[in-house]
């Protein structure tokens, strides 16, 4: 009898530690999306090649695959005084993709260029500051107000850009 008992609690520990760990790491079975958030308001969600990253949309070209190890939620910005950021990544053959978007407390109501080689420019008929200068791989950035936020693109080229923020 008392056997049989060691054994129960024995087994009532695996099962209780293997749950805890599958609960622990998080697992998703929804195939084909990811989403992710935290309690300092940080959220994001990729589902069918649209990218939601605090409440700002995204288009993610296809073959990009998401870089989920370079997922940052709600951190501190720190060239942003009192403003957080969000970011992830996506890469396919060597390319790259940063999409970040700032928000703090209070909306943002204006964007400033802060590089020497920034410039205003409209994009898919959004008005931002584009730089294409400041990446040694011929990168581009271009960064806008959304609802408040500031969003903040890299991308590998001006038609990729375009393509991401329509």
């Amino acid at each position: 009898m008392k056997k049989y008992l060691i054994f129960g609690f024995v087994l009532l520990a695996v099962v209780g530690l293997t749950l805890g760990a599958v609960s622990a790491e998080g697992w998703s079975f929804n195939f084909g999306s990811s989403s992710s958030s935290n309690s300092d308001g940080g959220e994001m969600d990729f589902t069918n090649g649209v990218l939601k990253l605090q409440g700002v949309e995204f288009k993610i070209p296809d073959g990009y695959k998401e870089n989920e190890s370079a997922q940052k939620l709600a951190m501190a910005a720190d060239d942003i005084p009192g403003a957080k950021a969000s970011l992830t990544e996506f890469v396919k053959d060597g390319q790259q993709i940063v999409v970040k978007v700032f928000f703090g407390d209070d909306k943002f109501t204006s964007i400033s260029g802060t590089k020497d080689t920034d410039v205003n420019k409209t994009i898919a008929g959004i008005d931002g500051v584009y730089n294409n200068q400041s990446y040694s791989d011929g990168s581009v950035e271009f960064k806008f107000l959304k609802d408040g936020k500031i969003a903040d693109v890299i991308a590998p080229d001006d038609a990729t850009l375009e393509s991401i923020i329509k």
